[in-house]
C-alpha cells in the first residue's frame, strides 16, 4: 500500500466531509483507544483493554464495523489483515444534540448531570456528517487501500464502555480532556498565525483544515450563518495581525481586511463562507511570502521560498541549487552576498525563529516543536535556540 494513497484519502475525507481517516498498527492499542475514547472513558481499565484487543484480533477483514458510542458519536472501522493495519473513519455525528438530548445521554450512560459541560465540550468537537457519506468514504478507502472493488457488509458493534458509573474515568481525567480540547484549538490558531507570518501558504491552509474540524460544532451565536460569519471575521482579524508582523504594507493590510469584511457581511451561505475563509488565509500568506521575496534577487527569493515551504525536511545545497538551476558553489556565493550568511546558517536561524513563535504561542512540548521545525535531535535544537536567543526554550516560554 502506497503511503501517498492514504494521504490522498485522508485529505479527501477531511476536505470533503470534514472527518478523520486514520490508520493504526493492530498492536497500537493505545493509539486506537485514544481515537475512539470520550472524556469519560477509562482507557487504563483492564476490561477496556481486553475488550478492545479481543475485538481487533477477531475482526473479520471482509466487514465494516460501525461503532456508535454512548453519546451517538460514530466510527467506521475496518481491518487490513495482510498489512496488520486497522483503519478508523470518524468520529462524526449525524446531528447536534440539544440540551434535553444531552441530559438524556448522560442518564443513559449513568453519568451525573454535573458533567453536562464536559459532555457539551466533547460533542462540540465532533464534526457533523451523514452516515451514508461516511460509509461511501469508507468503501472508497477499502477500494484503494486494499485494491479490492468489493462492497463489505456493515456490522454494528457496541463496546459498552459506560455500563456502570464505577468504570468511568476519574473526574480529573475528564477535566483534563476538556482542557486539552481547548488548548488544541488555541495551539492550532497560533500555528496558523506563524504559518501566515512566514508566508507558508500550503502549511497555513493545512492548519486551517485542522481548525475547521476542531471547531466544527463550536457556536458563539445561535444562528448558523451568523456563527459562520463570526468565524470568518475572527480569521480575518487574526490574518491581519499576522500580516502586520510579516511586514506587509499597512495600506495593503487595510485594503484586504476591509474588502473581506464586506464580502463576509454580504455572504449568507455556509459553504460560500468556508470558501471566503480559505481565500483570506491564502491571500494573506501569499502576500507575506511576496513581501519577503521582494528584498532579494529572483533566484535567491525562489530559494528562500523553497526553504520556507520545506523547512521540516532535510534540505541540502545540491537540492536547493537544482531547484533554481544553478551550480551549488555559485548559489552558495550569491546567497552569501545577498543574505550575508551561509545557506545552512540561514536554515538553522529560520527554524529556530519559527520554533520561537511556537514556543511562545502554543503549548507544544520542546520535543514536538523541535521535530515540527525540522531538527532531528532536541539537544541540538536547544543548543541552537540558546545561541540565537540567549536562553533555552523553556526559559524563553516562562
Amino acid at each position: 500500500m502506497n503511503e501517498n494513497t492514504l494521504e490522498i484519502l485522508q485529505m479527501n475525507a477531511l476536505q470533503l466531509l470534514g472527518i478523520q481517516l486514520e490508520g493504526y498498527d493492530m498492536s497500537d492499542i493505545k493509539g486506537i483507544s485514544t481515537h475512539i475514547k470520550t472524556p469519560f472513558t477509562n482507557t487504563a481499565r483492564k476490561q477496556f483493554k481486553n475488550e478492545l484487543k479481543h475485538f481487533i484480533v477477531h475482526m473479520n477483514s471482509n466487514k465494516i464495523y460501525h461503532y456508535s458510542n454512548s453519546f451517538d458519536v460514530n466510527f467506521l472501522i475496518f481491518k487490513f489483515k495482510k498489512n496488520k493495519q486497522i483503519y478508523i473513519i470518524g468520529p462524526y455525528m449525524e446531528q447536534r444534540p440539544n440540551e434535553r438530548r444531552c441530559n438524556e445521554l448522560l442518564q443513559r450512560a449513568n453519568i451525573k448531570i454535573s458533567k453536562l459541560s464536559i459532555l457539551k465540550q466533547y460533542l462540540l468537537s465532533i464534526p457533523l456528517c451523514h452516515h451514508v457519506k461516511a460509509q461511501k468514504m469508507c468503501r472508497l478507502a477499502i477500494r484503494f487501500l486494499k485494491n479490492r472493488n468489493v462492497v463489505y457488509e456493515t456490522v454494528k458493534i457496541d463496546f459498552k464502555f459506560h455500563s456502570t458509573i464505577e468504570v468511568l474515568a476519574e473526574s480529573r481525567v475528564q477535566m483534563e480532556y476538556t482542557l486539552q480540547e481547548i488548548e488544541q484549538r488555541y495551539n492550532l490558531e497560533n500555528q496558523l498565525l506563524t504559518a501566515i507570518e512566514n508566508g507558508n501558504v500550503t502549511e497555513a491552509l493545512s492548519i486551517l483544515n485542522e481548525m475547521n474540524v476542531s471547531v466544527s460544532g463550536l457556536r458563539r451565536v445561535k444562528d448558523d450563518i451568523s456563527n459562520e460569519q463570526y468565524k470568518a471575521f475572527l480569521i480575518n482579524t487574526l490574518c491581519r495581525k499576522a500580516g502586520e508582523k510579516a511586514g506587509i504594507s499597512l495600506i495593503h493590510i487595510d485594503e484586504m481586511s476591509e474588502r473581506y469584511a464586506g464580502i463576509i457581511d454580504q455572504t449568507m451561505d455556509g459553504e460560500m463562507l468556508d470558501e471566503v475563509i480559505h481565500a483570506i488565509v491564502k491571500e494573506y500568506a501569499e502576500r507575506a511570502m511576496k513581501t519577503k521575496a521582494n528584498a532579494y534577487s529572483p533566484k535567491v527569493s525562489k530559494v528562500i521560498q523553497y526553504i520556507e515551504r520545506n523547512l521540516d525536511n532535510q534540505l541540502t545545497l545540491k537540492e536547493l541549487a537544482s531547484h533554481v538551476d544553478l551550480a551549488p558553489s555559485y548559489l552558495s556565493r550569491i546567497f552569501n552576498q545577498e543574505i550575508h550568511k551561509s545557506i545552512s546558517q540561514y536554515i538553522i536561524e529560520l527554524r529556530v525563529k519559527k520554533a520561537r513563535d511556537l514556543i511562545a504561542r502554543t503549548k507544544m512540548t520542546v520535543a514536538e516543536v523541535a521535530s515540527y521545525v525540522g531538527f532531528k535531535e532536541q539537544s541540538y535544537f536547544t543548543q541552537c535556540f540558546k545561541k540565537q536567543y540567549g536562553m533555552p526554550p523553556l526559559k524563553y516560554r516562562t
